[in-house]
């Protein structure tokens, strides 16, 4: 007999900029057939929250794909640079250079109250059956508020979802002359609200936003939990490159959680055969002699029947009880050599593009020789331009990839306690280069 699927309810973190993850992990979830029945966010959890129920994805990705922070709020002059704000969360105090208005902290968010009030249709979205419910703060009373659509008044939804938005440097949003505040402050990850209305099957989308990141009791309940593996920026970069990634991120992650790919700092699709293949070669004798200098063998000898062993002992600690070796490698050998990461990648398809990094870097000349330094450190504490110059290029530091400045440092101790992957990438490379 046909069994029915399941429905969830969804939770949406807040985290500003880095909502547009959350449409990308929506997508997923599309494309699974998974359904939802109910979904409630704080802060830009919130305000995608609307979107889903109101089924409007088409519209979540173009909103997310040209979303700049002048379409937040009214910055004034001189905060604003190609649509780009010029602070950030950790500068937000240069806002006072501008004699803002303290009380009330003075940035506007008529664009985004302009945007929910044309975009979201409360009406198709109380239709809709899905239960949404937002949190945000009253402010009369520092309570916050949990409320479902069956309880705002008609027309009142896009207040209320400015409401949870508000972020605190934003002019305070106001519902019949009470003030509002973001809902993130009081719980940026509402699993709760859901679970006290009474689902059990439940899914979180967290993004790590600011504000007070409770950690959900899941007890009682089937939650899949849903969260960023990569660093996706502040919450006020309004950045629409920065969105695409994101959201692709989303999708990846998502469709990871339900084993539709596999990796741990990557996203693969497995081919059991070729891994096999690579892993049988691995423990050749003549393989083994390419790579034992980056084992810690203390005196043992690594032989085909002990080397996967062996090279588990030198795999980051989040790697070493993953039952395929030859993944955990070749994820190093890519983290290392920073090969793009947000990106499905078939097995295959990630070992050429680590081939093909490498030999990039080789052809740019950034690899120093033995003799042309004993350590990074010392190479610090000689004239800055002399360091450049043994780096033979013309990128700036920061463009080099972890494994570069593990060659540059020299002292392998040092190399490999700050980049526990850089002995696993040196077996890769040196067996399957």
């Amino acid at each position: 007999m046909f069994e029915k699927k399941p429905s969830y309810a969804l939770v949406l973190s807040g985290g500003g900029a880095k909502g547009a993850y959350e449409i990308g992990a929506w997508r997923a979830l599309r494309e699974l057939g998974i359904k939802i029945c109910a979904v409630g966010g704080a802060s830009v959890g919130a305000l995608n929250a609307a979107v889903i129920a109101q089924d409007a994805y088409d519209f979540g990705v173009k909103l997310w794909s040209e979303m700049t922070i002048d379409k937040v709020v009214d910055l004034p002059e001189g905060l604003l640079d190609s649509g780009r704000a010029k602070f950030s969360f950790k500068n937000l105090m240069r806002i006072g250079d501008l004699h803002l208005d303290i009380k009330n902290l003075g940035l506007d968010p008529a664009p985004l109250r302009e945007l929910l009030k044309t975009e979201i249709d409360e009406e198709k979205i109380r239709r809709s059956g899905i239960d949404l419910g937002i949190v945000t703060i009253k402010l009369d009373n520092f309570s916050p508020c949990e409320i479902f659509l069956e309880d705002m008044p008609y027309g009142t939804l896009p207040d209320y979802l400015l409401a949870s938005a508000s972020f605190p440097a934003f002019k305070r949003a106001e519902i019949n002359g009470k003030q509002f505040t973001d809902g993130g402050m009081y719980d940026n990850i509402p699993h709760a609200m859901m679970k006290n209305r009474g689902y059990r099957k439940i899914i979180v989308i967290d993004i790590a936003g600011l504000g007070v990141n409770k950690r959900p009791d899941l007890a009682g309940t089937d939650t899949i939990y849903i969260r960023t593996s990569v660093p996706l920026g502040n919450v006020l970069d309004f950045n629409p490159d920065k969105a695409k990634i994101a959201m692709e991120a989303g999708y990846l992650d998502t469709m990871k959680v339900f084993e539709k790919n596999d990796g741990r700092r990557y996203f693969i699709r497995r081919e059991p055969k070729k891994e096999q293949e690579m892993l049988n070669m691995l423990k050749r004798p003549e393989n083994i002699v390419k790579y034992s200098e980056h084992l810690n063998l203390n005196y043992r000898n690594c032989t085909p029947a002990n080397a996967e062993n062996l090279i588990r002992e030198i795999l980051p600690a989040d790697m070493r009880s993953n039952k395929n070796l030859m993944l955990c490698l070749l994820e190093s050998a890519a983290y290392a050599l920073s090969v793009e990461r947000i990106k499905l990648y078939s097995f295959s398809g990630l070992a050429d593009a680590v081939r093909d990094r490498y030999a990039e870097i080789v052809r740019s000349g950034s690899l120093p020789s033995k003799s042309e330094t004993e350590s990074f450190f010392k190479m610090i504490e000689e004239a800055f331009e002399d360091t450049i110059e043994l780096f033979r290029s013309d990128r700036n530091l920061s463009e080099y990839s972890p494994y570069e400045y593990a060659r540059i440092m020299r002292n392998q101790k040092a190399a490999h306690t700050l980049i526990p992957e850089i002995r696993a990438a040196e077996i890769f490379l040196s067996v399957f280069l």
